[in-house]
């Protein structure tokens, strides 16, 4: 079984144990951010990140933006792997980089992943203003789509800078949230430790995007 089936598995079995605990238990405190909202959430932001990153990789002539692609995907990989192993639902992925240091794996969309609604889940994140932020599962596809249509160009390499870093944004709303104010002390390790990454990932896309804009003005 592909490790991205294990994982949307393991998330739905996740969910679904969480549901009966909730039954059985006293109701998530407000401010606390629920595992399962947070594990379908990181998933489908992970998966947007790595398989744009993966379309990218195959298209971009600019050594940077390959460099940081290939970066990009072995981070997806790895923290997916470090979800997985901790939850103990499926075994930590081979992360050994392939050809070019680019983990060999299909591109697949997440599909059937379970959570909450865009508009719940923005609540816990934050609030309504910070949920209008988040780009549904929807338009992340839509994104992809138009991406992976594009032919390789500076063009392109813009509509990828702007799409992923998005995507960080987003992911460093998900990551610090839970951080935060997770149910799991365990996830909340994983989370607090995924942030670093995430912020250089930012720091290094914003000043891609930054000597774009200067070059078209």
């Amino acid at each position: 079984m592909h490790r991205r089936d294990i994982l949307t598995s393991m998330l739905t079995a996740t969910a679904a144990l969480a549901v009966t605990r909730t039954a059985i238990a006293q109701p998530t405190p407000a401010g606390v951010v629920p595992t399962p909202v947070y594990l379908s959430m990181a998933t489908k932001g992970g998966l947007f990140l790595e398989n744009t990153a993966r379309d990218a990789y195959g298209k971009t002539a600019n050594p940077r933006l390959k460099a940081f692609t290939r970066a990009e995907v072995n981070e997806q990989v790895n923290l997916s792997g470090k979800i997985a192993a901790y939850t103990g639902n499926a075994p930590v992925p081979d992360v050994a980089a392939g050809p070019g240091g680019l983990i060999g794996a299909p591109l697949a969309l997440a599909t059937g992943v379970a959570g909450a609604a865009i508009g719940t889940a923005g609540a816990v994140l934050g609030g309504p203003a910070q949920a209008r932020a988040m780009t549904s599962d929807g338009q992340k596809a839509q994104i992809l789509s138009q991406l992976t249509a594009q032919p390789g160009g500076p063009e392109y390499d813009a509509a990828f800078v702007n799409a992923s870093l998005q995507g960080h944004l987003e992911a460093r709303q998900i990551h610090g949230s839970y951080a935060q104010s997770g149910e799991d002390p365990g996830l909340r390790r994983i989370a607090r430790g995924a942030l670093p990454l995430i912020d250089k990932h930012i720091a290094i896309l914003s000043r891609m995007q930054g000597r774009d804009g200067q070059r078209a003005g």
